[in-house]
């Protein structure tokens, strides 16, 4: 990014110093619309193109602040897919914050997986992963210890030489949830690994055990937007 005026190279960075991947992003852009344009899809191709070529900066004390962009808004846009997690992460950060000024609770993080799918399945196994979320909020010991939650649906594809797995896509939830203050005291309320992962073996209705991660949210995590964008990244 330049300001033509000056031809000054600019930096955007978080609050930790380090530099926001602009770059990266864009040209991930550019090869999706490469695959929108052999696919024909041309109208999406071009946004895609040309999406955040132009963004506008304010003055803000002795930093600038985008204040007005281009964004293509397709679907699949990598650009926009990463601004738009920012401003989830930012919502999500306020949620949080409003939670814990007006209740004593803890926060969880949880992974849940299923295996990883040709993308002929994939749409299929996404259709699966729903109702089984559905069917896993619905079991009496999830409803007892979950107060609320944020879910968010992740597809990455593996791309490794080396893998068995090579070209297949891994689809898996990331699950912001958040627990009473008791929820490690109290017998009734916690819940183990096995646990989560046996609720979700059972919602999903797999003859295999899937890989579940849950771990406790440390304070200053639940309220560090960095944390949460390298997670959606």
């Amino acid at each position: 990014m330049y300001d033509h005026n000056n031809m000054v190279r600019l930096q955007d960075t978080t609050k930790n110093g380090k530099e926001r991947d602009w770059k990266g992003k864009k040209k991930r852009s550019e090869v999706v619309a490469n695959h929108y344009e052999a696919g024909k899809l041309l109208k999406k191709a071009e946004r895609m193109y040309e999406c955040a070529n132009v963004l506008k900066f304010k003055q803000q004390d002795e930093t600038l602040k985008l204040y007005q962009a281009y964004f293509c808004k397709v679907r699949f846009c990598p650009m926009c897919a990463w601004r738009r997690s920012l401003k989830i992460a930012f919502n999500n950060k306020k949620v949080v914050e409003t939670v814990n000024e007006r209740r004593k609770v803890q926060w969880l993080f949880l992974t849940l997986t299923v295996r990883n799918c040709e993308g002929s399945e994939l749409k299929s196994t996404l259709d699966d992963m729903t109702k089984a979320w559905n069917r896993f909020t619905g079991y009496t010991k999830v409803k007892k210890s979950v107060l609320g939650y944020f879910r968010a649906l992740e597809v990455t594809k593996n791309r490794k030489d080396n893998s068995e797995w090579k070209g297949t896509y891994h689809p898996h939830f990331h699950v912001l949830i958040c627990v009473p203050s008791s929820y490690f005291k109290k017998k009734e309320l916690y819940l183990k690994q096995s646990d989560w992962t046996s609720l979700w073996k059972k919602a999903m209705k797999l003859d295999y055990d899937p890989i579940v991660h849950v771990q406790k949210v440390k304070p200053k995590e639940s309220l560090d937007l960095e944390v949460i964008e390298k997670d959606v990244r």
